[in-house]
């Protein structure tokens, strides 16, 4: 690829991703954080993009390198030892958030880190196969937790 045609094809994944993974960024950070997060996905993003060859999709491949950049913030950042509390202190609701989405907000934001990650690309729109190409995690095994955690978050209900 061309420098040109990296800026482009850069441009283009910001444009359509940009808010999937600031969604991603909210579960694995919050604050001032969740910005330095979305910003080493797409700095790691465009590092990557000379070496991309189109043997996945654009959208797994970038989630793959979302996944992998978010876990590795996790693993060094020592503060994070206290970010479900943080998380679950951080998730207020909006002016377009209802309380069951509040509430599931929370809820996914308590889940351990493997089942918030299937549970977020699975919201995404990503298939059990995209999946696995993202984490590594079976597609057959990717379905079964799915349907736990949905069995789990289904009665997830809204006290005021």
């Amino acid at each position: 690829m061309s420098q040109e045609s990296d800026r482009e094809a850069f441009a283009d994944l910001m444009n359509t991703y940009a808010g999937p993974m600031r969604r991603l960024c909210a579960a694995y950070a919050s604050g001032a954080d969740r910005e330095d997060l979305f910003q080493n996905i797409f700095l790691a993003v465009w590092r990557a993009l000379p070496a991309f060859r189109g043997d996945s999709s654009p959208r797994t491949w970038l989630y793959r390198i979302a996944h992998n950049v978010a876990l590795t913030w996790q693993r060094r950042d020592r503060r994070r030892q206290s970010r479900e509390t943080a998380l679950n202190e951080d998730v207020q609701p909006s002016a377009h958030m209802d309380l069951r989405t509040l509430a599931l907000s929370q809820a996914i934001a308590a889940m351990s880190p493997g089942d918030r990650t299937l549970t977020l690309l699975w919201l995404e729109g990503l298939s059990a196969a995209e999946i696995e190409d993202v984490t590594g995690v079976k597609s057959a095994t990717v379905a079964v937790r799915l349907s736990r955690i949905r069995k789990q978050l289904s009665p997830v209900e809204v006290t005021t």
